[in-house]
């Protein structure tokens, strides 16, 4: 298998499917339909996609010549058509059978591409509305406290006090 496997970002329509038992390997290891492919090189959602679009005795002969062309012989079932039957029955089918076949993934691929660019858009969004705010802050002039008019004398400023009136005391 190659490191770098896509990842499909198709809906749960093929889970049932994909993630099917097949059997356990001679180490113990479970498998699944999702696994067993991986190991076969194949891209699993692909694949998947592939077999619902097929008329199913096409889509049976297919599973049972990947179940049948397993090299761990633990893996290998009795009758291999009988598996597959039963794993292809799993597999989501169209509606009308003539209608056209979708490519692949499509809608979901461009839902998930779409859904994808939300995070950035926003990202970069926020970060244009925090520069506007700090540039708008960073150009306000200070405020002006102007000197007070009257009030009391300041301890910093003795010799800006204000002399009390003198109002001269009328005696009756």
């Amino acid at each position: 298998m190659t490191a770098t496997a896509p990842i499909h970002p198709l809906g749960s329509e093929f889970d049932a499917f994909l993630f099917a038992p097949v059997g356990v390997d001679r180490n113990g290891m479970p498998l699944s339909v999702v696994s067993v492919l991986a190991r076969m090189d194949l891209d699993p959602w692909m694949e998947a996609t592939k077999l619902a679009d097929l008329p199913v005795e096409t889509a049976i002969r297919t599973m049972a010549a990947w179940l049948d062309g397993l090299s761990d012989p633990a893996l290998k079932p009795a009758s291999p058509d009988t598996r597959a039957t039963s794993l292809i029955a799993l597999l989501p089918r169209r509606a009308i059978p003539n209608s056209p076949v979708p490519v692949p993934g499509t809608r979901a691929l461009a839902t998930t591409r779409s859904r994808a660019l939300i995070k950035p858009i926003l990202f970069a969004l926020y970060v244009i509305l925090s520069l506007g705010i700090q540039s708008v802050i960073g150009r306000r002039e200070p405020p002006v406290h102007p000197e007070p008019m009257h009030g009391p004398a300041s301890a910093t400023a003795p010799s800006q006090a204000l002399p009390a009136p003198s109002v001269p005391l009328q005696q009756e």
